[in-house]
């Protein structure tokens, strides 16, 4: 039980990073560059 609690907390809080950071944070990675529109890179 302790194990859920833990991989949930770690889920929100990838969640809430990835909210923070931006729409496409994985295109900091070099080997995943997602396609997006220019007017949303800003």
């Amino acid at each position: 039980m302790r194990l859920k609690h833990w991989f949930l907390g770690l889920v929100a809080s990838v969640a809430m990073l990835v909210a923070a950071t931006g729409i496409y944070p994985a295109s900091w990675l070099t080997w995943y560059q997602p396609e997006v529109p220019a007017e949303l890179r800003k």
